[in-house]
């Protein structure tokens, strides 16, 4: 329990100091660029910096709540240098706030200590070897920073009041936000469930929304990418290209994600091949015939 404190204290100031650090360089770069590219640029530097503390405290795991928290603390950012607070911003503030909240409280619940690290990290130590670091730098921390930052685009561009239409279709967006958490949290207590009840790890889940869809979790998680761009876009239907973003994490779920955690799976659950026969990727469907 007290390495868990010492822990949780430790990566509470370093993302302190980084959101402090993202904040000063959007000051310094914001007169001499468009905001946008400001916004890039100083949280690409707090990546880094999150990344470095993870290189000092010897574990790459520092950098796992990061993409949780970054679209909130950027958007809120925002809101008060644009000072435009309104019903129409800060509904997506509270929608993003959750989202963001439910993750982390679930980074928070399953962390036990610093020494902590996703198998996925361990995975790519065992193939990159020497060139970990670099792997841990661009694959592990900067790849999701940059898909978060274009999938957030939308919402952050919602914030200027700068040539927006606000209408009360914006909301659509920030309901489509709420149902991708539910779905998400729904997802994680019938899967803790059926952790607790199974037998063997080898076992495959087959209760609630898991009976439906392989990823239901990452059904939620996609759904909120795309209520992000739907506040802007609703109401602005002319900007539809910021949609990009969204299918671009949408894209990243199907091609690295769900192909890299069920070829996972299946070194330990040998039911998962049928599993994966009968049961939908992502959505929510009935179960197929075995073959």
């Amino acid at each position: 329990m007290k390495k868990k404190a010492v822990g949780l204290a430790l990566l509470f100031l370093v993302y302190a100091l980084a959101s402090i650090l993202g904040v000063w360089m959007f000051v310094l770069l914001k007169e001499h660029m468009y905001f946008l590219v400001a916004i890039l640029i100083a949280d690409v530097i707090a990546t880094v910096f999150v990344w470095g503390c993870g290189v000092i405290l010897k574990t790459a795991s520092t950098y796992d709540p990061y993409w949780s928290l970054q679209t909130f603390v950027i958007y809120i950012a925002l809101l008060f240098h644009f000072n435009n607070w309104s019903a129409y911003t800060i509904i997506p503030l509270i929608a993003i706030g959750l989202y963001s909240a439910r993750l982390t409280a679930n980074f928070i619940a399953g962390f036990h200590d610093l020494s902590y690290v996703d198998w996925r990290y361990k995975m790519l130590k065992e193939k990159s070897g020497k060139l970990f670091q670099v792997v841990n730098l661009f694959g592990i921390c900067m790849f999701p920073t940059i898909v978060v930052y274009a999938a957030s685009v939308p919402l952050f561009i919602y914030s200027t009041n700068i040539g927006i239409n606000y209408g009360w279709v914006d909301f659509i967006g920030s309901a489509i936000i709420f149902g991708g958490t539910l779905l998400e949290l729904i997802s994680d207590l019938e899967m803790k469930k059926f952790i607790k009840i199974r037998k063997s790890r080898d076992e495959v889940i087959n209760i609630g929304l898991w009976k439906y869809s392989r990823h239901p979790n990452y059904l939620g998680e996609i759904s909120i990418w795309f209520g992000v761009a739907f506040i802007l876009i609703f109401s602005n239907p002319n900007n539809w290209y910021y949609l990009a973003g969204a299918f671009i994490n949408l894209i990243m779920f199907m091609v690295i994600s769900i192909p890299m955690e069920e070829k996972h799976m299946k070194q330990y659950k040998p039911l998962i091949v049928e599993y994966i026969e009968t049961t939908s990727m992502l959505l929510i469907l009935p179960r197929k015939r075995k073959k």
